[in-house]
């Protein structure tokens, strides 16, 4: 998302080669290493929750984000947000932790707010997955997570539709 949305067609990839960069990876937890596979496929619920606000984060220029991925997915094309409604500040130009302690997060990223996640059995207990992956596909706030969860319908990576030749 972010910076490589015009290339992630061509770059991404598919569902099978991240399943097995997964399992290669996982022998290095026994070693001691602490594994993160983010945005791979999911067949677990419930989801990982939104760490937006332990992640600020500052650019080069001094704006302060509650998290980088929400501003690199409001600046993708189809999103509905602009960037400033995630950043807070500048600290090259001023005080940033009173807007950092005064950011709504909850009402600003309010996850699950849909039918779908309304009606699963699973919902007091799941993150609902990423809003910057939500915004970054032009979808609104609260939508679901369709690459992540198995629950939704249209659930995983769009895949390339393949028909057979007509004789």
């Amino acid at each position: 998302m972010g910076r490589g949305v015009r290339s992630q067609a061509r770059l991404a990839a598919d569902e099978d080669k991240m399943r097995a960069i997964q399992a290669v990876t996982e022998r290095f937890r026994s070693r001691g290493v602490d594994l993160v596979h983010i945005r791979f496929p999911n067949d677990e619920l419930p989801l990982a929750g939104c760490d937006a606000g332990k992640l600020i984060y500052v650019f080069a220029d001094g704006a302060t984000a509650v998290c980088p991925y929400l501003v690199f997915a409001a600046r993708t094309p189809q999103s509905r947000y602009p960037d400033s409604d995630f950043l807070v500040g500048n600290i090259l130009t001023g005080e940033v932790a009173p807007a950092l302690d005064a950011y709504d997060l909850a009402g600003t990223l309010a996850m699950g707010a849909n039918p779908t996640c309304a009606a699963c059995s699973l919902n007091d207990s799941c993150g609902k997955g990423c809003p910057a992956a939500v915004i970054s596909r032009g979808l609104p706030i609260g939508a679901v997570d369709t690459e992540q969860c198995p629950k939704a319908e249209g659930y995983g990576r769009p895949l390339l539709q393949i028909g057979r030749r007509s004789r």
